[in-house]
């Protein structure tokens, strides 16, 4: 897994590819600590972008699911970008599409719409 970030417009922009399970579900969580914290000090949300994610394993639900809370619990949106693959499969399987935002695209997701 490898993972960029950037800050756009009014969001952190995590862009993350490769795959997702026991072994970089730690990598995942570290990314996006640090995303949170920047959110945070902005006020600004938290773009996860999943385009580039070939396999997303349970351990990876769980890092989704353990920063959608905290993000709840600090008024930070979490928004996840995957217009489909495995990752949307996952998650739509799991039923976590319908807890989590969810985004086709990048630009969507920063809309907020």
């Amino acid at each position: 897994m490898e993972a960029t970030s950037e800050l756009r417009e009014n969001a952190v922009v995590l862009q993350v590819t490769g795959e997702l399970d026991s072994y970089t579900a730690p990598l995942l969580q570290e990314h996006l600590g640090k995303a949170f914290t920047e959110a945070a000090e902005g006020g600004l949300a938290v773009v996860l972008d999943l385009t580039g994610i070939s396999f997303l394993a349970s351990s990876g639900l769980s890092v989704l699911v353990e920063y959608h809370l905290r993000g709840e619990d600090q008024g930070i949106p979490l928004r996840v970008v995957t217009p489909a693959g495995s990752a949307l499969r996952a998650l739509r399987a799991t039923t976590l599409n319908e807890t989590i935002q969810i985004y086709g695209t990048v630009p969507e997701a920063l809309a907020g719409r």
